[in-house]
């Protein structure tokens, strides 16, 4: 939980000096044994290099053989009875256990290694025996013949002797030591570098995500217009300021779609209730002039259109609130039929209706909401319609088209996605009365929308009438949306 509230910067620079520290310290643990292991190396190796030169001066000095090799090791000789012959004084308490004399041999002899553990000297022993009392210590053993001396002559037989050389850890331990006072105070500071080196940097990189921030408070449902600073290099923020910026161009894009639907709505109901009002004010101003039928037809005209927009804007934001249509199969043929059928009793007797008998096909989808899709449609070909209006249902592969053609003037390419926004009307001359809300096709494809969708106008031509198509899933998993349908519902400025 801590972790969580923590800045960024700080948890990546202490992510970085604890992986630091373990490398760093696993760095040195290593470096230590490769050093301790060097060292003791060449100790050895020495010890076993001082073999020949310790006997070779023991049989040819003139003296003790310890003044005339001052050798850095340890070592001592030892005769066949294990008696101390020459060497170190410290080694003394150790013979002739557990350094012994090796049994008398013939011919050369071959330097052997073994650990012994070096251990129990009296309490009369010297500091230098006790320090090395109870270590077990790798010692180089050889075996030579020599007799004894005295002045450089000889005083006494040839003899066997034995000669120990200690491969003692005193310079692996001293080189091990400066490792660690360099290791003590360089640990800690190549861990803080590190971390600094990481909050640093860290820091740069979020700088434009503070900034980004500072720009998003400073936006409101007012202010719709400002945008965050996209940063020169292409990484990861830049790829998100411009995914934000994008996000703000379609909430001010839906913000000012939605002022501008409103505003529209509010004069779209304000007329027919002032157009209400005023019936009713002049019919009460004079009654005995009113024509009471003709008012209360004219008034229930007003409450009608007021009854259908209010309908129609409910639908809408219902759409708009993305409300998932109720699914269940439905026969489109049959209900292409039945939407037609109602079409011709208001329609003019002069228009001409037709909906070929076609196959039979089932979509998986809500039945009021595709009646109220071709209902609208028609109601758009029989507003424009000269003298003949052609409804179509057909299947191609996975999905349903329904098509809706009059020959009626057409509409011109640049109108073909504005007749599809909210209260357009392309004839200026038309009145509410005959134009209907303006929300017809705006409802017609929010449905198509809702069910994956597109409803498209094919190839417009202005002197051919209009040819509306609807492109829908014949089942929710076989749904491909095409471009048209890929925006948000609710949110496009060029489909409403």
């Amino acid at each position: 939980m801590l972790g969580k509230r923590l800045p960024i910067r700080l948890r990546a620079a202490l992510a970085a000096a604890l992986t630091a520290a373990l490398a760093f310290t696993a760095g040195a643990l290593w470096l230590r044994n490769e050093v301790y292991a060097s060292k003791m190396a060449d100790t050895r190796n020495r010890a076993r290099a001082s073999l020949d030169v310790i006997e070779q001066r023991y049989k040819s000095g003139n003296g003790s053989a310890q003044a005339l090799f001052q050798s850095p090791d340890t070592w001592v000789i030892v005769d066949p009875k294990g008696r101390f012959v020459e060497g170190d004084p410290d080694l003394k308490p150790f013979v002739p256990a557990p350094l012994y004399g090796l049994p008398d041999r013939t011919g050369p002899t071959v330097p052997i290694e073994q650990d012994l553990h070096l251990g129990a000297v009296g309490r009369d022993a010297g500091p230098g025996s006790r320090q090395l009392d109870g270590r077990e210590l790798r010692v180089v053993t050889s075996a030579f013949h020599a007799p004894g001396l005295l002045d450089g002559r000889p005083t006494a037989p040839v003899e066997n002797l034995t000669l120990h050389i200690l491969v003692t850890p005193q310079d692996a331990e001293e080189a091990v030591a400066t490792v660690d006072h360099v290791l003590y105070a360089g640990l800690p500071a190549a861990v803080l570098l590190v971390a600094l080196i990481v909050w640093a940097t860290t820091s740069r990189a979020l700088r434009p995500v503070e900034d980004i921030q500072q720009r998003l408070r400073a936006i409101t449902s007012r202010d719709l217009s400002l945008r965050v600073p996209v940063p020169p290099r292409h990484d990861e923020i830049a790829r998100l300021a411009a995914t934000t910026n994008d996000t703000l161009d379609r909430l001010e894009q839906a913000a000012e779609q939605q002022r501008r639907f409103t505003a529209d709505a509010s004069h779209e109901l304000r007329t027919p209730l002032a157009a209400l009002r005023a019936d009713l004010e002049v019919a009460l101003h004079y009654p005995d002039t009113t024509n009471w039928p003709d008012v209360i037809r004219d008034t229930l005209g007003d409450a009608e259109r007021l009854e259908q927009l209010t309908e129609d804007l409910l639908l809408l934001a219902d759409l708009d609130n993305h409300t998932l249509p109720t699914v269940h199969p439905v026969e489109l043929g049959a209900l292409a039929q039945k939407a037609v059928a109602q079409a011709r009793r208001h329609a003019p007797t002069s228009l001409q209706i037709d909906c070929p008998t076609s196959d039979h096909i089932t979509l998986h989808g809500d039945a009021r909401q595709l009646e109220r899709l071709l209902r609208n449609l028609l109601d758009n070909a029989v507003r424009h319609a000269r003298s003949h209006v052609l409804v179509t249902v057909s299947a191609h592969a996975a999905t349903a088209l329904i098509e809706v053609r009059d020959d009626g003037p057409g509409i011109p390419a640049e109108h073909r996605e504005r007749i599809f926004e909210r209260f357009t009307r392309l004839d200026a001359s038309r009145n509410r009365t005959s134009g209907g809300t303006g929300l017809g096709l705006a409802i017609a494809r929010e449905i198509v929308h809702h069910h994956r969708g597109a409803l498209t106008l094919s190839d417009p031509q202005p002197t051919t009438g209009a040819h509306f198509v609807a492109t829908l899933p014949l089942t929710p998993d076989t749904a491909t949306t095409p471009e048209t349908a890929a925006g948000t519902p609710g949110q496009r400025s060029s489909t409403g």
